[in-house]
Protein backbone atom coordinates (compact mmCIF):
# COMPACT_ATOMS: atom_id res chain seq x y z
CA UNK A 1 0.00 0.00 0.00
CA UNK A 2 1.60 3.41 -1.00
CA UNK A 3 2.01 5.92 2.20
CA UNK A 4 1.09 9.29 1.92
CA UNK A 5 3.84 11.77 1.39
CA UNK A 6 3.88 15.28 1.07
CA UNK A 7 6.88 17.24 0.07
CA UNK A 8 8.45 21.01 1.29
CA UNK A 9 5.70 22.88 2.87
CA UNK A 10 5.88 25.86 4.34
CA UNK A 11 5.31 25.83 7.79
CA UNK A 12 5.63 27.16 11.54
CA UNK A 13 6.27 24.96 14.48
CA UNK A 14 4.24 25.93 17.37
CA UNK A 15 4.91 23.67 20.28
CA UNK A 16 6.95 20.49 20.35
CA UNK A 17 7.33 17.73 23.52
CA UNK A 18 9.32 14.54 24.04
CA UNK A 19 8.27 11.20 23.14
CA UNK A 20 9.40 7.70 23.54
CA UNK A 21 13.18 7.94 23.79
CA UNK A 22 14.75 10.05 21.37
CA UNK A 23 11.73 11.87 19.60
CA UNK A 24 9.19 14.52 19.68
CA UNK A 25 6.07 15.19 18.90
CA UNK A 26 5.76 18.51 16.67
CA UNK A 27 2.56 20.38 15.96
CA UNK A 28 3.02 22.35 13.60
CA UNK A 29 0.81 24.89 11.07
CA UNK A 30 1.24 24.40 7.57
CA UNK A 31 -0.11 27.02 5.03
CA UNK A 32 -1.42 23.93 2.92
CA UNK A 33 -2.65 21.38 5.47
CA UNK A 34 -3.29 23.54 8.59
CA UNK A 35 -2.51 22.23 11.74
CA UNK A 36 -0.84 18.71 12.68
CA UNK A 37 1.37 16.78 14.63
CA UNK A 38 3.88 15.03 13.71
CA UNK A 39 7.12 12.09 14.80
CA UNK A 40 9.90 13.79 14.34
CA UNK A 41 11.84 10.15 15.16
CA UNK A 42 15.07 10.02 16.50
CA UNK A 43 15.54 14.08 16.86
CA UNK A 44 16.44 14.34 20.53
CA UNK A 45 19.40 12.19 19.55
CA UNK A 46 20.72 14.98 17.59
CA UNK A 47 20.55 17.71 20.01
CA UNK A 48 22.67 20.14 17.56
CA UNK A 49 19.80 19.66 14.59
CA UNK A 50 17.14 20.03 16.84
CA UNK A 51 18.29 23.28 18.59
CA UNK A 52 18.60 24.97 15.21
CA UNK A 53 15.39 23.74 13.57
CA UNK A 54 12.86 22.36 16.21
CA UNK A 55 12.06 25.78 17.24
CA UNK A 56 9.01 28.34 17.10
CA UNK A 57 8.71 31.67 14.77
CA UNK A 58 11.49 29.84 12.08
CA UNK A 59 10.06 29.56 8.86
CA UNK A 60 10.44 26.22 7.83
CA UNK A 61 10.35 23.49 4.64
CA UNK A 62 8.42 20.43 6.48
CA UNK A 63 8.18 17.10 4.36
CA UNK A 64 6.35 13.81 6.43
CA UNK A 65 4.79 10.66 5.02
CA UNK A 66 1.90 8.39 6.36
CA UNK A 67 -1.61 8.75 7.16
CA UNK A 68 -3.78 9.24 9.87
CA UNK A 69 -3.20 11.07 13.16
CA UNK A 70 0.69 10.89 13.14
CA UNK A 71 2.76 10.97 10.32
CA UNK A 72 6.45 10.73 10.22
CA UNK A 73 8.44 13.99 9.89
CA UNK A 74 10.76 13.14 6.98
CA UNK A 75 12.22 16.32 6.40
CA UNK A 76 12.62 19.84 8.25
CA UNK A 77 14.65 23.00 6.24
CA UNK A 78 14.78 26.27 6.90
CA UNK A 79 13.74 28.87 4.86
CA UNK A 80 15.46 32.17 6.17
CA UNK A 81 16.69 33.45 9.85
CA UNK A 82 14.51 32.64 12.74
CA UNK A 83 12.10 35.69 13.42
CA UNK A 84 14.58 37.90 16.11
CA UNK A 85 11.79 38.96 18.60
CA UNK A 86 12.29 40.56 21.63
CA UNK A 87 11.04 39.20 24.79
CA UNK A 88 7.55 41.11 24.66
CA UNK A 89 6.94 40.28 21.52
CA UNK A 90 8.38 36.54 21.92
CA UNK A 91 6.15 35.87 24.25
CA UNK A 92 2.68 37.47 21.90
CA UNK A 93 4.36 34.94 19.56
CA UNK A 94 3.66 32.31 22.09
CA UNK A 95 0.44 33.46 23.26
CA UNK A 96 -0.59 33.23 18.93
CA UNK A 97 0.56 29.73 19.01
CA UNK A 98 -1.41 28.64 21.75
CA UNK A 99 -4.60 30.25 20.62
CA UNK A 100 -3.92 28.46 17.39
CA UNK A 101 -3.19 25.12 19.17
CA UNK A 102 -6.19 25.40 20.91
CA UNK A 103 -8.81 27.05 18.32
CA UNK A 104 -7.75 25.14 14.98
CA UNK A 105 -9.10 21.54 14.16
CA UNK A 106 -6.60 19.51 13.21
CA UNK A 107 -5.59 19.31 8.90
CA UNK A 108 -8.22 22.24 8.29
CA UNK A 109 -6.29 24.23 5.90
CA UNK A 110 -6.61 28.08 6.07
CA UNK A 111 -4.17 29.82 3.88
CA UNK A 112 -5.71 33.20 4.63
CA UNK A 113 -4.75 32.51 8.05
CA UNK A 114 -1.10 31.20 7.84
CA UNK A 115 -0.35 34.11 5.72
CA UNK A 116 -1.73 36.78 8.96
CA UNK A 117 0.26 34.38 11.58
CA UNK A 118 3.41 34.62 8.98
CA UNK A 119 2.87 38.72 8.57
CA UNK A 120 1.64 39.40 12.41
CA UNK A 121 5.61 37.67 13.51
CA UNK A 122 7.51 40.25 10.45
CA UNK A 123 5.50 42.99 12.23
CA UNK A 124 6.54 42.45 16.01
CA UNK A 125 9.97 41.81 14.49
CA UNK A 126 9.97 45.27 12.82
CA UNK A 127 8.45 46.59 16.22
CA UNK A 128 4.89 47.21 15.54
CA UNK A 129 3.10 47.72 18.89
CA UNK A 130 2.38 44.16 20.10
CA UNK A 131 -1.05 45.07 21.00
CA UNK A 132 -2.36 46.00 17.96
CA UNK A 133 -0.55 43.18 16.29
CA UNK A 134 -2.46 40.84 19.01
CA UNK A 135 -5.78 42.56 18.43
CA UNK A 136 -5.37 42.56 14.40
CA UNK A 137 -4.49 38.60 14.94
CA UNK A 138 -7.23 37.79 17.08
CA UNK A 139 -9.98 39.35 15.13
CA UNK A 140 -8.62 37.61 11.41
CA UNK A 141 -8.49 34.55 13.74
CA UNK A 142 -12.36 35.07 15.01
CA UNK A 143 -13.42 34.96 11.24
CA UNK A 144 -11.49 32.45 9.76
CA UNK A 145 -12.54 30.02 12.53
CA UNK A 146 -16.51 31.06 12.10
CA UNK A 147 -17.12 33.97 14.37
CA UNK A 148 -16.20 37.31 12.33
CA UNK A 149 -16.46 40.50 14.19
CA UNK A 150 -19.76 42.86 12.95
CA UNK A 151 -17.86 46.31 13.34
CA UNK A 152 -19.56 48.73 10.72
CA UNK A 153 -23.37 48.25 12.01
CA UNK A 154 -25.89 48.05 14.51
CA UNK A 155 -27.04 44.45 15.03
CA UNK A 156 -30.43 45.62 15.88
CA UNK A 157 -31.27 48.76 13.75
CA UNK A 158 -28.70 48.09 10.51
CA UNK A 159 -27.38 51.50 11.17
CA UNK A 160 -23.76 52.44 10.53
CA UNK A 161 -21.77 52.46 13.71
CA UNK A 162 -21.43 56.14 14.73
CA UNK A 163 -17.94 57.31 16.70
CA UNK A 164 -19.64 59.26 18.85
CA UNK A 165 -21.99 56.47 20.61
CA UNK A 166 -21.21 53.35 22.70
CA UNK A 167 -22.28 49.89 21.99
CA UNK A 168 -22.62 46.51 23.94
CA UNK A 169 -21.41 43.85 21.70
CA UNK A 170 -23.87 40.69 21.71
CA UNK A 171 -22.23 37.20 21.15
CA UNK A 172 -23.65 35.88 17.84
CA UNK A 173 -25.41 39.49 17.73
CA UNK A 174 -22.82 42.17 16.96
CA UNK A 175 -22.95 45.74 19.05
CA UNK A 176 -25.80 47.23 19.86
CA UNK A 177 -26.32 50.87 20.92
CA UNK A 178 -26.42 51.57 24.69
CA UNK A 179 -27.92 54.92 25.76
CA UNK A 180 -25.92 54.80 29.08
CA UNK A 181 -22.91 52.73 28.52
CA UNK A 182 -21.46 50.94 31.59
CA UNK A 183 -18.07 48.49 31.93
CA UNK A 184 -19.02 46.52 29.36
CA UNK A 185 -19.72 49.05 26.72
CA UNK A 186 -17.34 49.76 23.62
CA UNK A 187 -17.39 53.23 21.73
CA UNK A 188 -18.12 53.48 18.23
CA UNK A 189 -14.41 54.89 17.58
CA UNK A 190 -12.72 51.79 19.08
CA UNK A 191 -15.15 49.71 16.65
CA UNK A 192 -13.88 51.83 13.49
CA UNK A 193 -9.88 51.35 14.71
CA UNK A 194 -10.78 47.48 14.87
CA UNK A 195 -12.58 47.62 11.74
CA UNK A 196 -9.26 49.39 10.36
CA UNK A 197 -7.00 48.20 12.17
CA UNK A 198 -5.81 51.53 13.18
CA UNK A 199 -5.56 52.65 16.45
CA UNK A 200 -5.27 56.10 17.94
CA UNK A 201 -5.62 55.66 21.70
CA UNK A 202 -4.84 53.21 24.75
CA UNK A 203 -8.56 53.53 25.48
CA UNK A 204 -9.78 51.73 22.45
CA UNK A 205 -6.71 49.38 22.96
CA UNK A 206 -8.36 48.20 26.25
CA UNK A 207 -11.92 48.20 24.66
CA UNK A 208 -10.79 46.08 21.52
CA UNK A 209 -8.72 43.87 23.94
CA UNK A 210 -11.91 43.45 26.13
CA UNK A 211 -14.02 42.39 23.09
CA UNK A 212 -11.73 39.71 21.26
CA UNK A 213 -10.80 38.31 24.51
CA UNK A 214 -14.45 38.05 25.79
CA UNK A 215 -15.18 36.27 22.16
CA UNK A 216 -11.93 34.20 22.16
CA UNK A 217 -13.42 33.06 25.77
CA UNK A 218 -16.56 31.67 24.54
CA UNK A 219 -14.47 29.43 22.05
CA UNK A 220 -11.96 28.41 24.38
CA UNK A 221 -14.89 26.73 26.86
CA UNK A 222 -13.43 27.63 29.84
CA UNK A 223 -9.83 26.14 28.49
CA UNK A 224 -7.27 28.65 30.20
CA UNK A 225 -4.16 30.22 28.35
CA UNK A 226 -0.90 29.96 30.17
CA UNK A 227 0.57 32.71 28.00
CA UNK A 228 -1.71 35.34 29.27
CA UNK A 229 -0.40 34.81 32.82
CA UNK A 230 3.12 35.37 30.90
CA UNK A 231 2.07 38.34 29.23
CA UNK A 232 0.51 39.41 32.36
CA UNK A 233 3.49 38.73 34.74
CA UNK A 234 5.63 40.84 32.12
CA UNK A 235 3.60 43.97 32.24
CA UNK A 236 3.69 44.24 35.80
CA UNK A 237 7.28 42.92 35.84
CA UNK A 238 8.17 46.63 33.73
CA UNK A 239 5.46 48.31 35.89
CA UNK A 240 7.79 47.70 39.13
CA UNK A 241 10.86 48.47 37.26
CA UNK A 242 9.73 51.99 36.26
CA UNK A 243 8.22 52.26 39.92
CA UNK A 244 11.84 52.15 41.13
Amino acid sequence: MARHRIDQQSGFILHRRPYAESSLLVDVFTREYGRLTLMAKGSRRNRQRSVGLFIPFKPLLLSWSGKGDLPVLTGIESCRFSVDLDPTARACGYYENELLLKLLHRHDSNEALFDRYRDSLIALEEGRDPHSVLRIFEKHLLREIGFGLILDRDAETGEAIREDAHYVYVPNKGPVHSSSPGKAAISGKTLAALKDENFDTLEQHREAMRLTRMLIDMQLNGRALRTRNVIHSMKRFKERMIAC
